[in-house]
């Protein structure tokens, strides 16, 4: 038989039964149902089908030009431990990312942006650190990556210290003028202050809360920030409570 038909024959072949083992693998993995196991489909199912392909080309390669084959094969013999451990690390990586992000998805539950934004990127983080790891693993030089990747995760670690710092000082803030607030008054307290926000507040004390006090004016409940009450003159009443009450 011409050697290029075998070759053709030998190249289609691998092609053909890669695409079949990387469907049926991916469809093996989709069906346990578990998270991590299904995350991971796509990159085993393309390592198999990667695998196959180049299996089936290093036998064309062998009908068409036998001494070539010999050194493709020496060189994959050679390369094939790094390639393997480049590949354990980047899909190890990839079903902890997926761990982690259920995890952490789960501890943000109810915290609003932090439960949008905050798995995705613990997920992403650990995977750019796997990638730069399977990158080391084929002896890629990875110092340029490396303070590419920690500029970006120290630029975002201090966008999130600021956006909390910034965020979290105003009711701070609140929080130790309630303290100052909760030693004056009480519920039932009449409280006057005169120009709080371009708008005087006359009403009764329901309740000192952490970052506001609750009063009553007017028939209408009204939350006055503590601080506000610090700016001002502020008149306070005190409840009177009738004898055995």
């Amino acid at each position: 038989m011409n050697p290029w038909i075998s070759a053709a024959i030998a190249a289609g072949g691998g092609l053909v039964l890669g695409a079949v083992l990387a469907r049926l693998v991916r469809a093996l993995l989709l069906r346990t149902h578990k998270e991590a196991l299904v995350t991971a489909a796509p990159p085993l199912a393309s390592l198999v089908f990667s695998t196959l392909l180049i299996v089936g080309l290093v036998v064309a390669l062998g009908f068409v030009h036998p001494e070539s084959r010999d050194k493709v094969i020496n060189d994959m013999v050679a390369f094939l431990p790094r390639t393997l451990a480049a590949a354990i690390v980047v899909i190890g990586g990839n079903v902890v990312a997926t761990l982690a992000r259920t995890a952490v998805a789960k501890a943000l539950r109810g915290q609003g942006s932090a439960e949008r934004y905050g798995p995705g990127i613990v997920k992403f983080a650990i995977m750019a650190f796997a990638a730069i790891l399977g990158a080391a693993q084929l002896g890629v030089d990875t110092t340029i990556i490396n303070i590419l990747t920690a500029s970006v995760l120290f630029g975002t670690a201090a966008a999130a210290a600021l956006l909390v710092g910034l965020g979290g000082r105003t009711v701070a803030a609140e929080v130790a003028a309630g303290r100052a607030w909760r030693n004056s008054l009480t519920a039932g307290d009449r409280v006057v202050a005169r120009d709080v926000g371009g708008a005087d507040i006359d009403g009764t004390v329901v309740e000192i809360h952490p970052t506001a006090v609750e009063l009553v004016a007017d028939g209408k409940t009204v939350l006055v920030p503590n601080s506000r009450l610090l700016d001002v003159v502020v008149e306070v009443t005190k409840a009177t409570v009738a004898p055995g009450a």
